[in-house]
Protein backbone atom coordinates (compact mmCIF):
# COMPACT_ATOMS: atom_id res chain seq x y z
CA UNK A 1 0.00 0.00 0.00
CA UNK A 2 1.18 3.56 -0.57
CA UNK A 3 2.13 5.66 2.08
CA UNK A 4 2.54 9.57 1.14
CA UNK A 5 5.10 11.46 3.27
CA UNK A 6 3.62 14.35 3.54
CA UNK A 7 0.34 14.97 5.50
CA UNK A 8 -1.50 18.03 5.14
CA UNK A 9 -3.79 19.15 8.08
CA UNK A 10 -5.83 22.61 8.76
CA UNK A 11 -3.99 24.47 6.41
CA UNK A 12 -0.47 23.06 7.65
CA UNK A 13 2.07 20.54 5.96
CA UNK A 14 4.23 17.81 8.02
CA UNK A 15 6.76 15.97 6.35
CA UNK A 16 9.81 14.09 7.14
CA UNK A 17 13.03 16.58 5.91
CA UNK A 18 15.68 13.92 5.21
CA UNK A 19 12.93 11.91 2.52
CA UNK A 20 11.84 14.91 0.92
CA UNK A 21 13.70 15.60 -2.29
CA UNK A 22 15.65 18.16 -3.30
CA UNK A 23 14.05 20.78 -5.65
CA UNK A 24 16.21 19.98 -8.73
CA UNK A 25 15.77 16.38 -8.23
CA UNK A 26 11.75 17.03 -8.54
CA UNK A 27 12.16 19.03 -11.19
CA UNK A 28 14.67 16.37 -13.17
CA UNK A 29 11.43 13.93 -12.12
CA UNK A 30 9.29 15.75 -14.02
CA UNK A 31 11.45 16.56 -17.10
CA UNK A 32 11.50 20.75 -16.33
CA UNK A 33 14.14 22.67 -16.87
CA UNK A 34 15.25 26.36 -14.94
CA UNK A 35 14.11 29.23 -15.84
CA UNK A 36 11.01 28.30 -18.92
CA UNK A 37 7.34 28.57 -17.55
CA UNK A 38 6.71 24.96 -16.19
CA UNK A 39 10.44 25.14 -13.98
CA UNK A 40 9.06 28.39 -12.01
CA UNK A 41 5.57 26.75 -12.25
CA UNK A 42 7.23 23.53 -10.02
CA UNK A 43 9.81 25.94 -7.98
CA UNK A 44 7.31 27.69 -7.03
CA UNK A 45 5.11 24.98 -6.05
CA UNK A 46 8.12 23.46 -3.98
CA UNK A 47 8.99 26.72 -2.69
CA UNK A 48 5.46 27.48 -1.54
CA UNK A 49 5.18 23.73 0.54
CA UNK A 50 8.74 23.73 1.92
CA UNK A 51 10.94 26.73 2.12
CA UNK A 52 10.74 28.31 5.64
CA UNK A 53 9.52 25.10 7.38
CA UNK A 54 9.77 25.18 10.70
CA UNK A 55 12.17 22.03 11.87
CA UNK A 56 10.86 20.43 14.89
CA UNK A 57 13.58 19.80 16.26
CA UNK A 58 16.33 22.39 15.76
CA UNK A 59 13.39 24.99 17.29
CA UNK A 60 13.03 22.98 20.52
CA UNK A 61 17.42 22.45 20.78
CA UNK A 62 17.63 26.13 20.01
CA UNK A 63 15.32 28.03 21.97
CA UNK A 64 12.77 25.54 24.18
CA UNK A 65 15.06 22.52 25.08
CA UNK A 66 14.64 24.72 29.26
CA UNK A 67 11.03 25.11 29.20
CA UNK A 68 9.75 22.04 27.94
CA UNK A 69 11.05 18.48 29.48
CA UNK A 70 10.66 16.84 25.65
CA UNK A 71 10.64 17.45 21.91
CA UNK A 72 7.40 15.78 22.21
CA UNK A 73 5.92 17.89 24.66
CA UNK A 74 7.21 20.64 23.23
CA UNK A 75 5.07 20.08 19.75
CA UNK A 76 1.80 19.21 21.84
CA UNK A 77 2.31 22.06 23.49
CA UNK A 78 3.44 24.76 21.58
CA UNK A 79 1.97 23.78 18.25
CA UNK A 80 -1.55 22.37 19.91
CA UNK A 81 -1.15 18.74 18.11
CA UNK A 82 -2.77 15.73 19.40
CA UNK A 83 -0.04 13.69 20.99
CA UNK A 84 -0.83 10.75 19.13
CA UNK A 85 0.51 13.16 16.27
CA UNK A 86 3.05 14.95 18.55
CA UNK A 87 4.82 11.11 18.84
CA UNK A 88 5.24 10.53 15.49
CA UNK A 89 6.99 13.61 14.62
CA UNK A 90 9.15 14.10 17.97
CA UNK A 91 10.03 10.41 16.94
CA UNK A 92 11.29 11.40 13.48
CA UNK A 93 13.13 14.72 11.73
CA UNK A 94 9.68 16.57 10.53
CA UNK A 95 9.05 19.72 9.98
CA UNK A 96 6.02 21.78 9.35
CA UNK A 97 4.78 24.52 7.26
CA UNK A 98 1.86 26.59 6.92
CA UNK A 99 -0.13 26.27 4.07
CA UNK A 100 -3.33 28.39 5.00
CA UNK A 101 -5.45 30.77 3.46
CA UNK A 102 -3.08 33.65 5.47
CA UNK A 103 0.06 32.71 3.86
CA UNK A 104 2.17 35.12 1.39
CA UNK A 105 1.79 32.90 -1.87
CA UNK A 106 -1.62 31.61 -1.59
CA UNK A 107 -1.84 32.00 -5.82
CA UNK A 108 0.38 28.91 -5.42
CA UNK A 109 -2.77 26.81 -4.32
CA UNK A 110 -4.88 27.55 -7.18
CA UNK A 111 -2.28 25.40 -8.81
CA UNK A 112 -3.59 22.45 -6.95
CA UNK A 113 -7.39 23.01 -9.13
CA UNK A 114 -5.81 21.10 -12.21
CA UNK A 115 -6.23 17.77 -10.43
CA UNK A 116 -3.08 16.10 -13.39
CA UNK A 117 -0.65 18.96 -11.83
CA UNK A 118 -1.41 18.28 -8.33
CA UNK A 119 -1.01 14.05 -8.45
CA UNK A 120 2.10 14.61 -11.14
CA UNK A 121 3.72 17.18 -8.05
CA UNK A 122 3.14 14.69 -5.21
CA UNK A 123 4.18 11.87 -6.81
CA UNK A 124 7.75 13.55 -7.67
CA UNK A 125 8.05 14.04 -3.50
CA UNK A 126 6.58 11.23 -2.30
CA UNK A 127 3.13 11.62 -1.97
CA UNK A 128 0.66 14.29 0.23
CA UNK A 129 -2.28 13.09 1.96
CA UNK A 130 -4.62 15.89 2.63
CA UNK A 131 -7.48 15.71 5.34
CA UNK A 132 -9.96 17.64 2.82
CA UNK A 133 -9.25 17.50 -0.47
CA UNK A 134 -11.43 20.26 -1.12
CA UNK A 135 -9.15 22.99 0.36
CA UNK A 136 -11.47 24.22 2.06
CA UNK A 137 -10.47 24.88 5.99
CA UNK A 138 -12.97 25.39 8.65
CA UNK A 139 -12.47 27.58 11.58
Amino acid sequence: MYKPLCYKSRGFIFFPIDKIPRKRIVMKTLGVRKKTFAGDMISRMYDYYFDGAVDFKKEYKRFYSKEFDSLEDFIEEHYNIEREKAKIYASGHYAMKNCDRRSLDRNVETLNYDEDFKMLFAEAIGGIEDEDPDGFYYE
